[in-house]
């Protein structure tokens, strides 16, 4: 499956997600790949039915979801009760 973010500045805005099943072990794997453009999108969804397509490339991470350098994460209180 080949989406589009919604977003226009989204970083890596074409996404292919892929679907894996195994029916001897009884799993699926899912797998998502970023891409710059909707052509080389549906080129490596051509290149995978075609059983030639190199591994997904990765998802690039926005700017806004990678927390700058030396600030500290704040944790979520924890709530009354029975500790770990």
């Amino acid at each position: 499956m080949a989406l589009r973010a919604l977003d226009e500045r989204a970083p890596s805005p074409y996404r292919v997600v892929v679907e894996e099943v195994d029916t001897d072990a009884w799993t699926h794997t899912l797998r998502e790949g970023g891409f710059d453009t909707s052509e080389a999108a549906l080129q490596w969804c051509e290149e995978r039915l075609a059983g030639e397509a190199s591994p997904l490339p990765p998802v690039r991470p926005s700017a806004a979801a990678i927390p700058p350098a030396g600030v500290a994460k704040t944790l979520a209180p924890r709530p009354a009760g029975r500790s770990p």
